[in-house]
């Protein structure tokens, strides 16, 4: 024997919705809001491209290294070849020297450009 049970007792679903419907009123001031105007940024001067002078930076732009195999890459500064980068499995391995059968081991890192760095960087 099913009996049906009425959702309008103390207890039920439906009175437990009605409840959450109605909630009590907050009384709460909203906070005054002060606004002000923001600077104006001026723009810098522009330079004369041709007159102006190069810095180290912007001399800086050439590419370093040359790729040679699959997982070999020459670095060079200044015209001359410094050392390569060896790629072996996740690790980057700088080699410094100008011949590869000759080169020895100066580090080893996780991305490719900074062992290209420590080569570039490195005093001979």
């Amino acid at each position: 024997m099913v009996m049906d049970a009425s959702l309008s007792r103390r207890g039920s679903s439906k009175g437990a919705r009605t409840a959450a419907v109605a909630p009590a009123p907050i009384n709460v001031a909203p906070a005054p809001i002060n606004v002000a105007p923001a600077p104006i940024d001026v723009a810098p001067a522009p330079v004369d491209i041709v007159s102006a002078p190069v810095t180290s930076s912007q001399a800086a732009t050439e590419i370093p290294w040359t790729r040679i195999d699959l997982d070999l890459y020459e670095v060079s500064r200044g015209g001359y070849i410094v050392g390569y980068v060896e790629v072996v499995g996740a690790v980057f391995v700088a080699l410094g020297g100008a011949r590869y059968d000759r080169a020895v081991e100066v580090s080893q890192h996780l991305t490719f450009h900074a062992a290209v760095d420590v080569l570039v960087r490195r005093v001979l």
